[in-house]
């Protein structure tokens, strides 16, 4: 801890401490930048492996690709969700009183 103190006690003397901070704080926001982008490659790589892993064992079921989250008995190719079809008018109205 004093060398490092000594250290930029010297820098500061000779007039390069704003160069030694600069890089310094090139270092540190390459090094936090760098965990992030590792940490976002991690997540897209767990995903796509746990998605690979629940199509295998769908397929090891027997479950046909894209009716996993079907009710039984549903048509195939019938998505459960909001609807994707029909008007976006105003619902019935109540009757005057």
């Amino acid at each position: 801890m004093v060398w490092l103190v000594l250290l930029l006690l010297l820098a500061a003397a000779l007039g390069i401490l704003g160069a030694i901070v600069k890089a310094a704080l090139v270092l540190a926001l390459g090094f936090v930048f760098f965990v992030i982008l590792l940490g976002v490659i991690g997540y897209y790589f767990v995903r796509h492996r746990f998605r690979k892993f629940v199509d295998e064992a769908q397929r090891q079921q027997g479950i046909p690709p894209g009716q996993a989250g079907q009710p039984p008995g549903a048509p195939p190719g019938q998505q459960r969700g909001y609807p994707t079809t029909g008007t976006k008018g105003p619902g019935p109205s109540l009757p005057p009183e």
